[in-house]
């Protein structure tokens, strides 16, 4: 959570505006930083920018010093007005009261505090005559009747009394006449009054505290930004010499807090100061809780006012009228019962046509159409898709044995969710733990933020640089997460540029293409990698993957900068940029441990041809981070819940088809019938034919999608060949699904760009900047991967 919005939650509403304003000088800091990269681009006199620079810290300091008297003005008017009322409360206290002075209460009453009005035993008093009172401020009849006849005379009755009741709490001596309205009421007054006190002098000591945390990290803030250090000196000449800081301030707040502990434990608890305070903090946390729901919602209601001020244009809702009735419905909802009821009608037709001349292999056509349909719509999500397709295997009877029999169901379940759950999986889930723990505990960030502060400020090299750390942590990270992390580490760049700075989308289009790129580098970069490394046998690892990746991957890196810096010129508008900071935590142990346990993964990954014979599957070795970063306690339920299972899900139902494809013996089919066709072509024809058909599907529908469909049938095209490659043109295939980034919904990292918007409202990217850059950069990929990757792959003997 973002300390403006803790300092909101935390406040009490009614002293908000006594704050430090933390936003507006967070905002100078930006407008000073904004400025001072303006005079880097104007080439300013160095000696006309020291100036500027100074005039900017004393503009800053001015800020501070207002934030810092509003604070020393509102906490001396609290802490006098709060003071003087405990006084008043122990000396009434102390001296009983005065209960009957019946007028005063009246006036007292009207002025009632709201959570005073809502106390039940506040009620109007019945009209009481008193006549005459003893030494303790009681009525001489009511002490009658409380102390029985005895013997003796009534002085020493009195007397006895007295010497009773001076024992009791005060409490207790008030209570003493239970049939007296008004006594009630006043005992229930000061009551509230002192539980009111303690919570007023606690939310006091909570006021002070948060300010000395805002002044804190505003100055940190302004010294990271704006490289200077005037945390330490500013802190200790100024705001820990202020009143309200001091270390003896807040030893006299809290022993107000201790005094008025003891009064109402003396008071009202026996003197079990244990009981009061218990008490008292029952009251004072409903009191925030209640508070905090009431800002929570003021924030939020601020947050959609913030939105609705954006300069965007609302959009109509589409409808369409239902024919013969009176209703309505919306144009998405239309879409997704049209493409419903299409993926339904081709599954009909489908069934009832015999394509292939076998039962089996006509019901798997007719299904695999049909999630083909249900999946490049996303009539339902691609996920629920998934759900449902070992729910229609099992009693389609696609499933058949090696004999060519029909497979039981009871079998065919069995192998269905054999299918659905393998060593493939489990790669992808030790992925995703490894992306947790480096992004968790920073090192990601860190990493990153370090190798961009080095890149300069001319917008080529920040280009260059940004693309190759997000091709990089595609890597080990996913390219699901990388975009939006990297997002974040240009956001100093993108508030300082000036309005329709064409750097903007520049560096944003950047990171988005890289980070499709960076989704070919490794197994574990992108859901389409663990697709294809299932159908690769034996199974490639880190080692053989990288050798036809990485050189692709950096050549079309290469490629997609220089068409960036063609189409955009970044330089042009703004040729320097605001420099990236580099975190400067302290590393902890915590960081090291995930370094180490990443390592040892990766190189066991990279091994696994080597140990294969003792591990068996990658799978295997992907339950090391899963078990030692759960198990120590660096990853918790919360991060397991966090990761994408909705792709994990998608991978299952695309394994689960693919199993019964190959079972039904479909795949088989179309891959002799394919040959037919290609048998004659070289193989890097045919390489290039499915690079560009997975090519197309993938930049219209989805990277998974791509894989889970086409690449099954790649495998059996080349193991059908004359001269079997499977693993070469499935390995391109794979590869090839990572190519498609020519339109905004072509991948993860596109559809996170895509709705990055300034701080007007306005997108930064539109349809028309990815189809400039991005369907030629997806082009030369492919044909990279089809004339190097094809050379590479045949050098491994694939």
């Amino acid at each position: 959570m973002r300390f403006s919005h803790t300092l909101r939650l935390n406040a009490v509403p009614e002293w908000i505006d006594n704050y430090v304003n933390y936003d507006n000088l967070k905002k100078l800091i930006f407008q000073l930083e904004k400025e001072r990269v303006d005079e880097i681009n104007c080439q300013q006199d160095p000696e006309k920018s020291f100036e500027d620079r100074q005039d900017g810290e004393a503009r800053f300091l001015t800020a501070l010093d207002a934030q810092l008297e509003k604070v020393f003005d509102f906490y001396t008017q609290k802490e006098s007005e709060l003071y003087s009322m405990l006084d008043d409360l122990e000396a009434e206290i102390n001296g009983n009261g005065d209960f009957n002075n019946r007028s005063d209460y009246y006036e007292g009453k009207e002025n009632l505090s709201p959570l005073e009005n809502l106390d039940s035993t506040y009620r109007l008093p019945n009209s009481l005559e008193v006549n005459e009172k003893d030494e303790f401020d009681l009525p001489t009849e009511r002490i009658e009747q409380i102390a029985p006849q005895r013997r003796g005379s009534r002085a020493s009755r009195l007397s006895r009394h007295a010497s009773r009741v001076s024992r009791q709490s005060f409490e207790s001596r008030m209570s003493l006449d239970r049939e007296d309205d008004f006594l009630v009421e006043q005992l229930s007054d000061l009551r509230s009054q002192l539980i009111l006190l303690y919570i007023s002098l606690s939310e006091l000591e909570s006021y002070v505290e948060l300010n000395r945390t805002a002044f804190e990290k505003i100055l940190k803030k302004y010294d990271k930004v704006l490289e200077r250090n005037l945390k330490e000196q500013y802190l200790h000449k100024m705001v820990m010499d202020s009143r309200p800081f001091m270390p003896e301030t807040m030893n006299v707040l809290k022993g107000q807090l201790s005094r008025v502990e003891t009064i109402f434990a003396n008071a009202f608890c026996g003197g079990s100061r244990v009981i009061a305070l218990r008490q008292m903090k029952s009251h004072l946390r409903d009191q925030v809780t209640f508070e905090r729901n009431t800002v929570w919602k003021d924030m939020v209601r601020q947050e959609r006012k913030n939105q609705d001020t954006k300069l965007i244009e609302p959009t109509e809702i589409k409808t369409y009228k239902v024919p013969f009735t009176s209703y309505r419905i919306k144009a998405a909802l239309m879409n997704q019962i049209i493409s419903i009821a299409f993926s339904i009608s081709a599954l009909i037709i489908l069934l009832c046509v015999d394509c292939f001349g076998n039962r089996q292999e006509n019901y798997c056509f007719a299904l695999l159409i049909f999630c083909a349909i249900m999946w490049a719509t996303e009539a339902i999500p691609l996920y629920a898709t998934s759900c449902l397709i070992p729910f229609m295997i099992v009693p389609m009877q696609i499933m058949r044995n090696s004999d060519g029999s029909v497979m039981a169901a009871k079998a065919a379940a069995k192998a269905t969710f054999s299918a659905m759950f393998s060593g493939t999986i489990m790669m992808l889930l030790g992925g995703f733990a490894l992306a947790a723990a480096l992004s968790k505990y920073g090192v990601a960030k860190a990493f990153a933020s370090h190798v961009l502060s080095r890149a300069g400020t001319r917008p080529m090299w920040v280009l260059l640089a940004i693309m190759f750390v997000s091709g990089f942590l595609s890597m080990f990270i996913s390219n699901v997460a990388t975009p939006v992390l990297c997002f974040s580490l240009i956001d100093p760049i993108l508030r300082t540029l000036p309005d329709k700075s064409r750097v903007a989308p520049c560096l944003i289009l950047g990171i988005a293409l890289s980070s499709c790129i960076g989704g070919m580098t490794s197994p574990i970069s992108s859901p389409q990698n663990i697709v294809t490394i299932q159908y690769i046998d034996p199974n490639p690892g880190w080692g053989l993957w990288f050798a036809p990746a990485l050189p692709v991957a950096i050549l079309t890196m290469f490629i997609c900068w220089g068409l960036l810096l063609l189409v955009y010129r970044p330089a042009r508008d703004t040729p320097h940029l605001n420099t990236i900071k580099p975190t400067k935590e302290k590393i902890t142990w915590q960081q090291i441990f995930v370094v180490l346990i990443t390592l040892i993964t990766i190189a066991l990954w990279c091994a696994e041809t080597s140990i294969e014979y003792a591990i068996g599957d990658t799978g295997i070795i992907a339950t090391i981070p899963l078990f030692v970063f759960f198990g120590t306690g660096i990853l918790n339920k919360e991060d397991l819940n966090n990761f994408l299972w909705s792709v994990v899900v998608l991978a299952q139902g695309g394994m689960a088809l693919g199993s019964a494809v190959t079972s039904s013996g479909l795949l088989e089919d179309i891959a002799l019938r394919l040959k037919d066709g290609i048998a004659d072509l070289p193989v890097i024809a045919i390489l290039a034919i499915f690079s560009f058909l997975i090519l197309v599907f993938a930049t219209f529908v989805s990277h998974t999608v791509a894989a889970l469909i086409i690449v099954p049938i790649v495998q059996q095209v080349g193991q059908n060949l004359p001269v079997p490659h499977p693993n070469l043109l499935v390995m391109g295939a794979g590869l090839a699904c990572s190519a498609g980034m020519g339109l905004p919904v072509s991948g993860y990292p596109n559809m996170s760009a895509v709705m990055l918007e300034d701080p007007s409202g306005k997108p930064y990217l539109s349809t028309k900047d990815f189809i400039i850059t991005g369907i030629p950069t997806s082009i030369i990929s492919t044909a990279l991967i089809f004339t190097l990757g094809y050379g590479i792959m045949s050098g491994m003997g694939y």
